[in-house]
Parts: C-alpha cells; sequence; structure tokens
C-alpha cells in the first residue's frame, strides 16, 4: 500500500514539473561490491581531492590530471587521432570502458559517440559512482579482471586507457579474451599498452629514477606482436597505432576493428 501511495505521489508531482522541463528520478545506485581486495587501487589517483582541486583551479577533471598527472592536453590529443582514424565514423550504440578512472577519455567518447547504452568498469568505487551519476553511464560490477555482466557480441565500441599499462601481464590477457567475446563484428577495440618500443634504454632510465613502481606491477610491458596476433587471431584488423604521453615515458595507443 505505502509503495503504491509513494507512485501515484510521485506521478502527480512529475505531472506538475513536467511543464517546467523536470521530474523526480531515482538516484543511480552504488556500485555494488564484489570479491576482490582492491590493492590495485592504491595507486589511484584520490577522488574527492582531484575533484576539489579541479574545481578551485576552474578546470574540468580530466584537464586538471592531465595537467598534474601526464601532459596538458594529452587526452584531447588522443581523441583526436582515434576520430582521424575512423573510430567514431559509424553508429555507435552500445559502448564499455574498462577502467575509466575519473572519466577523462570516456567524457570525450561519449560526446562523439552518442551512444544509446554506456557501460563501465571501474575498481575504484568513489570514482565509478560519480561517474554513474555525473554521465549516466552504467558502473557494472566489477572482480577487476573480466566483463561478466557483458553480454557476448553486444559491445560497438570498447576502450581501455592507462589501464593495461598498468597491470599484469595474466590479467591484461584475460581482458584482451573478454574484449575478443563481447565486441560485435564491425565493432571497435581501443587501448594503449606499453610495448618494446616505449622501453628503450633512456625511458628505463627515467622510470627508474621516478621510483613510482612500489612494487607493482606498473608500468607493464606488452609485447606487440603478442597483441598483433591475439587479435587478427580473433578476427580483428588493426586500422592504425600512435605514440601516447604516459610520464616519464610513452604508451601505444591502438585501434582495432572487428571484422564483419
Amino acid at each position: 500500500m505505502l509503495q503504491k501511495i509513494k507512485r501515484t505521489a510521485k506521478k502527480s508531482i512529475n505531472g506538475v514539473l513536467g511543464a517546467t522541463g523536470f521530474e523526480i528520478v531515482k538516484k543511480a545506485p552504488p556500485v555494488p561490491a564484489v570479491a576482490h581486495n582492491w590493492e590495485d587501487v592504491k595507486q589511484f589517483i584520490p577522488f574527492k581531492e582531484t575533484v576539489e582541486n579541479a574545481r578551485a583551479a576552474g578546470l574540468s577533471v580530466g584537464d586538471y590530471i592531465d595537467g598534474k598527472h601526464n601532459v596538458a592536453g594529452s587526452t584531447h590529443e588522443t581523441h583526436k587521432q582515434l576520430v582521424a582514424l575512423g573510430v567514431f565514423d559509424g553508429r555507435i550504440d552500445r559502448f564499455c570502458e574498462i577502467g575509466p578512472g575519473s572519466g577523462r577519455y570516456l567524457v570525450k567518447s561519449l560526446e562523439s559517440a552518442k551512444p544509446s547504452h554506456s557501460e563501465i568498469y571501474e575498481t575504484a568505487g568513489d570514482w565509478a559512482n560519480w561517474l554513474a551519476q555525473t554521465y549516466h553511464v552504467h558502473a557494472l560490477p566489477t572482480d577487476g579482471r573480466s566483463l561478466a555482466s557483458t553480454p557476448a557480441h553486444s559491445i560497438d565500441l570498447i576502450q581501455a586507457h592507462k589501464v593495461f599499462t598498468t597491470i599484469n601481464f595474466i590479467t591484461t590477457c584475460g581482458y584482451f579474451i573478454e574484449i575478443a567475446r563481447v565486441v560485435k563484428p564491425g565493432g571497435w577495440a581501443v587501448f594503449d599498452v606499453m610495448t618494446e618500443d616505449c622501453a628503450d634504454p633512456k625511458t628505463l632510465e627515467l622510470w627508474l629514477k621516478t621510483n613510482r613502481t612500489g612494487g607493482s606491477p606498473y608500468p607493464a610491458i606488452m609485447p606487440m606482436q603478442f597483441v598483433m596476433d591475439f587479435f587478427e587471431g580473433h578476427n580483428f584488423e588493426c586500422v592504425g597505432s600512435f605514440l601516447v604521453p604516459m610520464k616519464p615515458g610513452k604508451a601505444r595507443c591502438i585501434a582495432f576493428r572487428r571484422q564483419k
């Protein structure tokens, strides 16, 4: 009876609010907890401090993070090159991002693709909930290694930026298998990896001097030939690749398209 009264009241209020362009909607639910110890989130960019500092600086969260943690404008430049490769030329109805973090790549992809359905897998719960409420994406429960909530052959574009450069080889391989499972024929897979050409002696020296690794797998090398062989073996074609900043070095962003 109480639920019926609430539904009737909500319908009546929305009828009045309709003329103003507003309505009562449910708040996005928090990301469900899953069995994972989240050791990997300890190095993540802090949520509250970052959002507050970006607001104080008069910058978007993405621009603030680019300037503080990477290279100013690098997110925009990465997206620009993906546009030039044709990633956003066709209809992208269903979109997925692995590890969007602060959402700086997510925002640009949503603006270009305008998908009817967008989902994310993010292990940092505070960022995931914020993205879900701010950008109306579906924050799916994640175990940090799979895309279990996404049906096979359902995604038009899946992306992962600054993810596979930070986790170990076997976990990345698991995600590759999941990407191959969920992408539609004709769909796109876009991600960056730290390939051999990103690990020259001078760059490795810079990584060691920064003392940022702390025993974690970051930064993680992924052989380019392995990546090419895997995706070509799953009926993907490499449309193009380019280097992107990953201070103090770089990574290689690759765009694959599944053959129809």
